[in-house]
């Protein structure tokens, strides 16, 4: 990232994003550090050898994360919380900088477009709201991404990691149903999956029995559909004036044809393609917010670096700018009516990440990864 062409664009896009952040502006229900703090008592109720999933915050929460991710978290118990969000916020300006980087650089040479691609991606609402929060959500999304990117058992691994912290990633095993990819990227991301999964019922053994054998598919421990800021099917069904259970029982339905959509695109992708596998990872990512009963803005990073991924193939442009523009503005705050325009992007996204690409934005063979070439 030496040229100045795609440096200072970036650059200008963290400065711009740390200002919007510090000072406020559309994040008035925010707290500073709430997510991470949550984290910190996850770890610290493990070390105890107490239930995770027993204590509720001040403002309804609870700890939603499998068993695992609460022994990723012991380290931030080494600090003090202001130190750990620093810390973490860098971490993630740094993460998501070169992980957006890969990924664009995968469909587009550098320059002015590169560096503006990663600087939308960074001001983008969700990367603030997790930036705000001190989230996880952006390295869970980057780690299904750039392990579909990769595509191989170094990508397995990432993948893997991601659906073990957050399960719905784990989506990106439908991938099994795809002849080249099957061992050399999906049963690797099953055995990692099972293996940390299983590390983590061993460290916790009542807090998985209690997670996976109900908590897991109880949505009402993270919020009601009908709240503004849910980006999923079932938020938008509330957002029209149904019910909470009918929303839900809508957003189920609806998420049957999307999930065996990402069947078929698991099936006939062409998986020696880098190009292919990323929209398929991101297509993965899109598909699992609207699915979810509850998605907040954090956990949709996937939408904003699809927008950019997809415009490098010049193709439809003035529909993704159109679907790109609620995720730079912080929209859901503005009411239930114009929070609608996020679900209605990623079903836009949706149908665009899984039409086939046209011969001319696919990767050249000779630009295909060397692993990918021998298999």
């Amino acid at each position: 990232m030496r040229d100045p062409r795609t440096l200072i664009p970036v650059l200008l896009g963290i400065a711009l994003a740390v200002v919007v952040v510090r000072s406020g502006v559309g994040q008035a229900s925010w707290e500073v550090g709430y997510d991470l703090s949550v984290y910190r008592d996850g770890a610290r109720d493990l070390l105890a050898g107490r239930d995770l999933y027993g204590r509720e915050t001040y403002r309804g929460h609870w700890f939603v994360y499998p068993p695992f991710a609460a022994i990723l978290f012991v380290p931030l118990l080494l600090l003090p919380a202001a130190v750990d969000l620093v810390l973490w916020d860098a971490v993630l300006v740094a993460v998501a900088t070169w992980g957006c980087w890969r990924v664009l650089r995968s469909v587009a040479g550098p320059g002015w477009w590169l560096g503006t691609g990663i600087a939308f991606v960074l001001l983008s609402d969700p990367f603030r709201e997790a930036l705000v929060l001190g989230q996880i959500s952006p390295l869970v999304v980057l780690g299904l991404v750039l392990g579909c990117l990769y595509g191989g058992r170094g990508g397995a691994l990432l993948a893997a990691l991601s659906g073990a912290v957050k399960v719905t990633p784990a989506l990106v095993i439908a991938s099994l149903l795809n002849r080249r990819a099957r061992g050399w990227f999906a049963l690797p991301v099953v055995v990692v999956g099972a293996v940390v999964t299983l590390l983590g019922a061993l460290v916790a053994p009542r807090s998985a029995v209690s997670y996976f054998g109900g908590l897991l598919w109880d949505p009402d421990r993270v919020a009601e559909p009908r709240t503004t800021t849910n980006n999923s099917l079932a938020g938008a069904f509330a957002h029209a004036g149904t019910s909470s259970s009918l929303a839900s029982a809508l957003g189920v339905v609806c998420a049957v044809p999307l999930l065996v959509l990402v069947v078929v695109v698991a099936r006939r992708c062409d998986w020696l393609d880098r190009s292919a596998r990323l929209r398929f990872g991101l297509l993965v990512s899109v598909v699992t917010c609207l699915v979810s009963p509850v998605t907040w803005s954090h956990h949709a990073l996937a939408a904003p670096i699809a927008v950019v991924v997809l415009l490098a193939g010049r193709r439809h442009g003035p529909l993704l700018v159109l679907a790109g523009l609620p995720w730079l503005l912080p929209v859901l705050h503005w009411g239930p009516v114009l929070a609608q325009t996020r679900p209605l992007s990623l079903l836009v996204l949706v149908v665009l990440l899984s039409a086939r690409p046209s011969r001319t934005a696919r990767a050249p063979r000779s630009e295909l990864d060397g692993a990918a070439r021998e298999v």
